[in-house]
């Protein structure tokens, strides 16, 4: 409990610190100027009823601010002419309760009077009006507030601006150089299997696998934005045959999928980079524990995950930096719709996630 009353006496600080001097101050100017001060209760009840006028005429203004009605200013005026009429009433009713049971009744008449009722209305139009002050003060700080928070995100904007022109830039370098004759590739590719056809079947095969998985990572990056994944889909069961060669069949990999998600589109080359850095970094000749892609669809959108045992003499920084351009592109083509996640468990796997609601 006294923990909370720290706390809130921290947050309201400044307000303690004004009241406790406007108090103080007018206590003592009037006290000397009269001659005679008030009693403890009596300075106890007033500044409280004082008090509560100033912050319940500060929420009404702000309640009334974001009021859209044809009479909120007529509802404003009467709803204070009320705060009025009850403060006077609180007033007297203090007055009288702390001269009970002794001259109660002379003190009631006396608050008839027309000085005495004055100047109690002054009273409560200088804490109203103090009130009106505070809740200009608030809204200017609210204005501040939502225009610093403009100007933030107006740079925010211009720096993620900047950043996607610096990323274009360099993806078109990146592009261009990769376009060095791509046709003489396949080229040589297809001479290659022309010359390997009688004499290695598989070989030649591979090579075709080889050619067209070439041609569809370069037709990606010009092609559609967002693809279906069945071309992809086609081209990952292509690496693991091609693997499954090099390998001689000690290739443990299974790579599970149902038939919708051929139809969903997806941003390319997520996938085949995840399978590739699977492969490359991956142990994946252990029969009893085999590498794992999966794709999967459920109502929270598309889910991509691969795990695998990690190999011996893994060197996790080449890795990262692939997971890295995937989540830069995630998060260039799909925002917060998007994520990556990746874990190193103590059980020496490595799983990485790609989900995605974009759909």
């Amino acid at each position: 409990m006294t923990k909370k009353i720290l706390q809130w006496a921290k947050c309201y600080r400044i307000h303690l610190i004004g009241w406790s001097l406007y108090i103080i101050s007018e206590i003592l100017l009037i006290g000397f100027a009269v001659g005679r001060f008030g009693s403890p209760v009596g300075y106890l009840l007033h500044y409280t009823l004082n008090i509560i006028l100033f912050y319940s005429n500060t929420a009404l203004l702000r309640q009334n601010a974001v009021k859209a009605s044809d009479y909120r200013w007529l509802i404003l005026t009467l709803t204070m002419v009320g705060e009025i009429l009850l403060f006077l009433g609180l007033k007297i009713l203090i007055d009288v309760l702390i001269k009970w049971p002794d001259d109660w009744v002379k003190t009631y008449i006396d608050y008839l009077t027309i000085p005495n009722l004055l100047q109690t209305l002054w009273r409560a139009l200088l804490f109203i009006g103090l009130s009106c002050f505070y809740f200009m003060f608030l809204r200017y700080e609210e204005e501040r507030r939502k225009k610093e928070l403009a100007e933030r995100q107006k740079y925010e904007n211009y720096i993620h601006t900047k950043e996607l022109e610096v990323t274009l830039h360099e993806t078109t370098n990146a592009y261009l150089k990769a376009q060095i004759n791509p046709h003489l590739i396949f080229n040589i590719l297809g001479f290659i299997h022309d010359s390997v056809l009688r004499t290695d079947e598989k070989t030649a095969q591979a090579v075709i696998d080889l050619s067209e998985l070439m041609r569809f990572a370069i037709n990606s990056r010009d092609g559609e934005a967002e693809p279906t994944l069945s071309g992809e889909i086609q081209q990952v069961e292509t690496l693991i045959r091609l693997y499954r060669l090099r390998f001689k069949e000690r290739l443990f990999v299974e790579f599970i999928y149902p038939s919708e998600a051929k139809e969903i589109r997806f941003i390319p080359l997520v996938l085949l980079t995840l399978v590739e850095n699977l492969f490359k970094h991956g142990d994946i000749h252990d029969a009893q524990d085999p590498a794992k892609i999966n794709i999967s669809l459920s109502n929270a959108g598309l889910r991509i995950s691969t795990n695998n045992k990690i190999k011996t003499g893994f060197k996790a920084a080449g890795f990262h930096k692939g997971l890295e351009n995937i989540e830069k592109r995630l998060k260039l083509s799909y925002g917060d719709h998007a994520k990556l996640e990746f874990t190193a468990g103590d059980d020496k796997h490595f799983s990485v996630m790609v989900c995605s609601n974009k759909n």
